[in-house]
């Protein structure tokens, strides 16, 4: 850091020395944001270079894994919050104003995590009360979201995954970093997102998540990830989908973007279906509209 930061947190971005483009696409919008002081690079593990024959993980979450628990190790001395961002995540000006307000609030008292977004389980239930919640959002005459303006999501009993944004407390950096090394000293055996959603449905962690979500993932950048082993960049359908989900409740989404790519996913060949299918999809249809009523 250049200079010393006026917020009460410190943040950290992941990004691998092989990714120049993803790192000045994070820089750029930090800059545009006025956070250039807040976050520095943490040069991400190369997870080809770190064997791990016990573990069943890619390299490529392997070396994601290392990196969220090196990067951990590395705000530790600071004594404050960290904000660990991946490099492929898409900013918006509602991120600090937020994250200081958890921190003013005591919210890490309460929770030892704090994710700006997750990747969103496709339960009908789940899709329905989450588009009920994204419509009754206003954004404030200021144009800039606080905490008050964003329901806050308990993740205990969720299914949630993504780790490419989200708030350590203060008070639980040692916490987190004790159970990765747990982790790590016998081979991960899931990817990190999966491991920390295991550790909040046991009990041993506590974290919520902002709901518009205030950040959100590239979608292009699922169609070719650095996490992705080589020969795996191509298009899958079904990961664009989850990820364009997750972007229809971010707060600043572009309906026409999301559209675009949603096509390219979808308007491929698809194994045939039968007329059992098509009920089920005319009955999910009705649920999910404003006509359906809650008995």
């Amino acid at each position: 850091m250049t200079q010393q930061s006026s917020h009460s947190y410190h943040g950290l971005y992941i990004n691998l020395d092989r990714s120049p483009e993803r790192r000045r696409s994070i820089e750029e919008q930090l800059a545009a944001l006025g956070l250039q002081d807040v976050y520095v690079r943490f040069p991400a593990v190369d997870g080809k270079r770190i064997p791990f024959p016990q573990s069943p993980l890619k390299p490529g979450e392997i070396g994601v894994f290392l990196s969220h628990r090196d990067a951990l190790e590395a705000a530790k001395a600071k004594g404050q919050s960290v904000h660990i961002l991946e490099d492929d995540a898409l900013l918006t000006k509602h991120v600090p104003s937020v994250i200081e307000d958890a921190i003013r609030g005591d919210l890490f008292d309460r929770f030892d995590l704090l994710f700006t977004d997750i990747l969103v389980n496709c339960q009908v239930s789940l899709l329905k009360k989450l588009s009920a919640a994204f419509e009754e959002i206003e954004l404030p005459p200021s144009g800039t979201l606080r905490l008050r303006d964003l329901k806050l999501m308990d993740l205990a009993q969720v299914s949630f995954a993504s780790t490419q944004s989200y708030v350590v407390g203060a008070k639980s950096v040692e916490k987190v970093i004790a159970l990765y090394a747990q982790e790590i000293a016998n081979g991960p055996k899931a990817p990190i997102d999966i491991f920390l959603r295991r550790q909040v449905l046991k009990g041993k962690l506590r974290a919520a998540c902002t709901f518009p979500f205030i950040t959100t993932g590239r979608l292009e950048e699922v169609i070719a990830s650095t996490v992705a082993d080589q020969g795996e960049h191509k298009l899958h359908p079904s990961l664009m989908v989850i990820a364009a989900l997750r972007y229809l409740f971010f707060v600043d989404r572009d309906l026409d973007y999301a559209q675009r790519l949603l096509d390219a996913a979808t308007k491929g060949p698809r194994k045939r279906t039968g007329r059992h299918h098509a009920l089920m999809m005319q009955a999910t249809e009705f649920v999910m509209s404003p006509d359906f009523e809650e008995f």
